[in-house]
């Protein structure tokens, strides 16, 4: 009488080696994350596009140095002189045109780009040359020194920084934004190239993220 034959029973090994990799791996993942967890620092995020009630005081970073950035200043010189390019022109658009591209309004670090009145905005661009304040070290910066009286005067509960941070100046403005935190002041940024003008409304008001 015929014997059956049994059938081959199924072989597991290779599986199971596969399985043993994979958790060895997953294990060394788990591993790698809590230690890299048990790593990662606390960062007391800064905003860009900060809402407040608050007056903002401009403060641009640009070529290691720091800079105040008259506002209002620049504000009433850009409008004497669109009022005084508008009675000139008497409505002749042209010649309007040719005065806003030829114009502008200066202080002895910024000049005021007129043609994006046209837009409703003026553009605030950096003078070549002009010298700033080098924050260097702030374990020595005293209320009578130029940053140290700008923090010293302004108004915690009504006023706030902004640092217009060219990508040139990061350094500086962590070190400047420090000495705001210390003081208990409220500050944001914005992040600008190293030639894009600092546009704000006619009004005074900065126009964000653009």
């Amino acid at each position: 009488m015929a014997r059956k034959k049994r059938g081959q029973g199924v072989v597991l090994d290779s599986f199971l080696d596969i399985m043993t990799c994979m958790l060895g791996v997953l294990m060394l993942m788990i591993l790698l994350t809590g230690v890299d967890a048990a790593q990662i620092k606390v960062l007391i995020p800064t905003p860009i596009a900060h809402s407040s009630d608050k007056k903002q005081v401009f403060i641009e970073c640009r070529e290691d140095q720091l800079f105040l950035v008259p506002v209002a200043e620049l504000r009433q010189l850009a409008q004497k002189e669109l009022n005084d390019i508008s009675q000139e022109a008497g409505g002749d658009m042209t010649q309007l045109l040719s005065r806003l591209a030829e114009s502008s309004a200066r202080t002895a670090e910024y000049k005021v780009d007129l043609t994006y009145a046209l837009l409703g905005k003026f553009a605030i661009v950096s003078l070549p040359g002009a010298k700033g304040y080098r924050l260097l070290d702030t374990s020595k910066e005293k209320a009578t020194d130029w940053y140290g009286r700008i923090l010293t005067t302004l108004d915690g509960e009504k006023e706030m920084l902004t640092f217009l941070v060219r990508d040139d100046s990061f350094t500086v403005f962590k070190r400047a934004r420090g000495l705001a935190w210390a003081r208990k002041i409220e500050v944001s940024y914005e992040l600008l190239d190293s030639e894009e003008p600092v546009k704000f409304g006619l009004g005074g008001s900065r126009s964000m993220a653009q």
